[in-house]
């Protein structure tokens, strides 16, 4: 049985434009200029190898991202809920288990969220790129790449990142 999540008109309108339309402009620009400050001036980035390449930067994105953004946001939200920009869930447990496993402290949150979006992002891209049979991808494709990968990874777990500090603010408002 599927169980879904009540939110209020605020609290979808807070993570759907906040925590997904934002993070996916913020992400694009970063990583499109993180790109760019490190591959330009080359015609192509190799796929693999032991300097910079397209494979370890992607899985490090599948990591860092998610970690960072932790880290980040779920302060932010937190802070939004004691200043009532948005309201906390009421109760917890009315998420799904899967994602109450994440309900745990901000380090523990981040680092796990991280190695479970390297896991399945990670090696998703990992599949595609050693299944892929190229050796290097030219510079303005990867920036394209690189860009928009982050942007959707960000606009993913954003919001997901968000409904965790929503659940469990009530926890930690008296802190």
């Amino acid at each position: 049985m599927h169980a879904m999540i009540d939110l209020s008109p605020k609290q979808r309108h807070y993570l759907l434009l906040g925590l997904c339309a934002v993070p996916f402009a913020l992400n694009f620009i970063i990583n499109g200029i993180t790109g760019w400050g490190m591959f330009h001036g080359t015609g192509s980035v190799p796929v693999w190898g032991l300097g910079s390449s397209a494979g370890p930067d992607t899985l490090g994105t599948c990591f860092f991202l998610p970690a960072l953004t932790c880290l980040i946001v779920t302060p932010i939200v937190r802070r939004h809920v004691r200043i009532g920009t948005v309201e906390p869930i009421a109760e917890p447990r009315a998420l799904p288990p899967w994602l109450r496993f994440f309900l745990r402290p901000l380090a523990v949150r981040a680092f796990v969220l991280g190695l479970s979006c390297l896991s399945i992002a990670g090696g998703l891209v990992a599949v595609i790129l050693l299944g892929g049979g190229f050796t290097e991808i030219g510079i303005v494709p990867f920036l394209w790449f690189k860009a928009s990968f982050a942007a959707v990874l960000g606009a993913m777990v954003t919001p997901v990142i968000g409904l965790l500090a929503l659940a469990d603010t009530t926890s930690h408002t008296s802190h």
